[in-house]
């Protein structure tokens, strides 16, 4: 049974594109830096810190929603 021209390229190609992908997953790697902000946004901590006391004030459940929106977005895999 020979293979017909049709999957032969389908093969071809994935094995193309799982090459390409394999050789720019070790450059893509996240290159994330605790003092990344401290060089680009000196205050920004002060800023997040007023923006979350001023929408507190404002509405009393946003202090949950806040903690919600965090773990929502920074821990979920």
């Amino acid at each position: 049974m020979a293979a017909t021209p049709g999957y032969r390229f389908c093969a071809v190609s994935l094995a193309i594109i799982l090459g390409i992908s394999f050789f720019f997953s070790g450059i893509a790697t996240a290159q994330l830096s605790v003092s990344f902000y401290a060089k680009t946004c000196p205050s920004v901590f002060e800023t997040v810190r007023a923006g979350v006391r001023s929408a507190l004030n404002a509405e009393t459940r946003m202090g949950a929603s806040i903690l919600r929106l965090f773990f929502h977005d920074c821990f979920v895999n």
